[in-house]
């Protein structure tokens, strides 16, 4: 009976470790698609811009250029692995929802498993307790 309650023990905790990663998981993605949201309204504010207006431009986090807005209704999108690509700002506010909907599926897909989680947890829980009685 004491290797049995070990057992379940042990799988708890790596239940509950699962459990928190997930969860971690969950709030990146979160958090990614709220930037992709946040893009989308950051492309149409400038889509508004007029030609020749003077904008600040990223260098890295917390170091800007002043610059002038040559064009207002294309933008160069990183699409990974170095590259990069030049879209209409339609395109690239597409892309964008579309990536934003794919990690609101994966995250729904996580929320599952999280739940499956927790169901075997507390499963576990409840035959611990009856083990501990006995």
């Amino acid at each position: 009976m004491k290797e049995e309650v070990q057992k379940k023990y042990m799988e708890l905790q790596l239940i509950q470790r699962q459990l928190q990663a997930i969860q971690q998981q969950v709030q990146a993605l979160e958090s990614q698609a709220g930037e992709m949201d946040l893009v989308q309204q950051v492309l149409e504010e400038f889509s508004t811009s007029a030609p020749g207006s003077d904008s600040f431009v990223t260098l890295t986090p917390g170091v800007f250029v002043k610059a002038k807005v040559l064009e207002t209704n294309k933008v160069v999108l990183n699409i990974g692995a170095g590259a990069a690509v030049e879209k209409s700002i339609p395109d690239a506010k597409k892309i964008m929802a579309d990536q934003g909907v794919e990690l609101r599926k994966l995250q729904e897909e996580l929320i599952g498993q999280l739940q499956k989680f927790a169901q075997r947890a507390e499963q576990l829980q409840d035959e611990l307790r009856s083990l501990v009685k006995e």
